[in-house]
């Protein structure tokens, strides 16, 4: 009589859907054991540059040029349009000693013929303004590489032996 009501029991359970089946969507797929280029940060592009100016510059005076509370969007936005990062850099120092919101120059850029019309149209040395631009475009770059991605090691990396290492051996001699 046991091993009927167990075969009963087995053969009703084995109609329910086990727990085993259930997808939690972390599933294996076909393309999981094949070996593919790591995924790196892009650290030349806008947005890393973006970032490094932001720290180069206080956040005072970003606020003031491009009265925003988000500045890295505001650069990466222009960056985008089209503005260089030297002449962006030296429109940004621009902004600051004329006390012209850069979005007003940006829109001057064109019609001026470029940074050096822009500056006079302000009254401003376009080639002062240009260098120290270029010295804080030279600044943000040499941060750039705080925006790397570590690397982590491949698995040839991992299971190669090193062959240079002496082997010890726990024999008496």
């Amino acid at each position: 009589m046991r091993a009927i009501i167990i075969c009963l029991l087995l053969s009703v359970s084995a109609a329910l859907p086990a727990a085993a089946q259930v997808m939690f969507g972390a599933e294996v797929g076909p393309d999981a054991f094949s070996r593919t280029k790591d995924a790196e940060l892009d650290t030349s592009g806008e947005e890393a540059f973006a970032w490094a100016l932001t720290v180069e510059v206080s956040s005072s005076s970003l606020y003031s040029v491009f009265g925003s509370t988000t500045p890295e969007q505001e650069i990466i936005r222009y960056l985008r349009q089209g503005i260089y990062r030297q002449e962006l850099a030296s429109m940004l120092l621009l902004s600051e000693k004329t006390s012209v919101p850069f979005k007003e120059l940006a829109g001057e850029l064109p019609k001026a013929g470029g940074f050096r019309g822009l500056a006079k149209k302000h009254k401003a040395d376009a080639m002062e303004l240009f260098e120290e631009g270029g010295r804080l475009k030279e600044a943000a770059d040499q941060r750039l590489p705080l925006f790397l991605v570590l690397s982590s090691p491949t698995v040839s990396e991992l299971a190669a032996p090193d062959s240079t290492a002496p082997v010890h051996t726990d024999e008496k001699k």
